[in-house]
């Protein structure tokens, strides 16, 4: 029996969307490149029929670059046109982070039974609970898009963690400078890293944003990667089981993304983008550190590609996401804990609950 054909729309064409990896020199083939379009084009079992964007040049540049491998997708300025057109299966939302919430629930209670929503999940608490309610309701499952998580790297850390090389987690610092230093663009990653290695709840937060969002007390941007529409922050985070997280991230900090996770018996210090991480120990004897890399396995499907995968494996065999919502959602608690924290003098305030 042929196996399920699963009809696939868009929503938003941008880079992170739609990106094409260009040729590719002869006997290489297929460069990893982190785009929508491009990992669904490795996948046998989906078919790309749908995708929407409010900038007509963006669907133009989309038929340059795939009308060869997508010839009969079709282009739509209107995510409900085409809702209600497609049939879709499963639906990619890939627009700012502040529009996620009404597409999501647009398109469960429309019959959609897979969402892959970029991250962060939402800009605000509420949005998140009503993308998850409408979700649960309407039996359909709902991924973060936190593609770290699908990184063997981060797999390869948490093992070595529960294993007890370094003994019990006890804190994790997160460095964040640069163009990467925005709150909800790029230290939503860094946030749910610590939330994907602490395995629980957040649930006390302090926070200082940098000058010029003392009036954040919700998001306020319209996404997009403009420094001045997202805020620096340096605040702490506490975990139900006892760990406890610093995040740091300077728009004037030098530009990194790396994570440092200490225990009793040593400390894990590795670049969200890394292949490899540094483990360190204490040998037998005072200052006597063993220094060794943690190299995880290859896989050729890994990353963005891997949780598209896991989001078929889900609709046909059930299961929890790596990313699910739920997970998404701690993020969202976090930066908007963050944000009350700030309003009321940067003073230790329970999670948004």
């Amino acid at each position: 029996m042929a196996k399920k054909l699963y009809r696939v729309g868009i929503v938003g064409a941008s880079g992170i969307s739609a990106s094409h990896p260009g040729e590719t020199p002869v006997p290489f083939k297929n460069r990893i490149i982190d785009s929508h379009v491009a990992c669904l084009s490795l996948m046998e079992r989906v078919e790309l029929v749908g995708i929407c964007d409010i900038s007509t040049n963006m669907l133009d540049k989309f038929r340059e670059n795939w009308s060869g491998r997508w010839p009969s997708a079709k282009t739509y300025t209107d995510y409900k046109e085409m809702l209600s057109k497609e049939n879709l299966d499963i639906l990619h939302v890939v627009t700012s982070e502040h529009l996620h919430a009404d597409i999501t629930v647009a398109a469960a209670n429309a019959g959609i039974k897979g969402i892959f929503c970029e991250k962060p999940l939402a800009t605000s608490l509420a949005d998140a609970d009503r993308m998850i309610e409408a979700c649960e309701s309407n039996n359909a499952v709902l991924i973060a898009g936190y593609t770290r998580r699908y990184r063997l790297l981060f797999h390869t850390v948490r093992d070595a963690i529960r294993d007890g090389d370094i003994g019990q987690l006890g804190t994790m610092v997160v460095t964040l400078g640069g163009r990467l230093g925005l709150l909800f663009r790029h230290g939503t990653h860094s946030i749910d890293a610590m939330c994907f290695f602490a395995e629980s709840d957040p649930v006390k937060v302090f926070a200082s944003l940098e000058g010029g969002f003392e009036d954040w007390d919700r998001y306020k941007g319209v996404g997009g990667p403009k420094s001045q529409e997202d805020p620096g922050a340096t605040g702490y985070v506490l975990f139900r089981n006892g760990v406890r997280g610093i995040y740091n991230g300077t728009k004037s900090g030098f530009g990194t993304n790396t994570l440092q996770l200490s225990g009793p018996k040593g400390q894990i210090y590795f670049h969200l983008n890394d292949r490899v991480a540094k483990l360190t120990t204490i040998g037998d004897h005072r200052n006597d550190y063993i220094r060794r890399t943690l190299v995880p396995n290859e896989y050729q499907v890994q990353a963005m590609l891997a949780g598209f995968e896991e989001l078929v494996d889900i609709l046909e065999n059930g299961g929890t996401s790596i990313s699910s919502a739920r997970e998404g959602r701690k993020t969202v608690q976090i930066m908007e804990g963050f944000l009350k924290s700030q309003q009321e003098g940067g003073r230790l305030i329970d999670i948004p609950s």
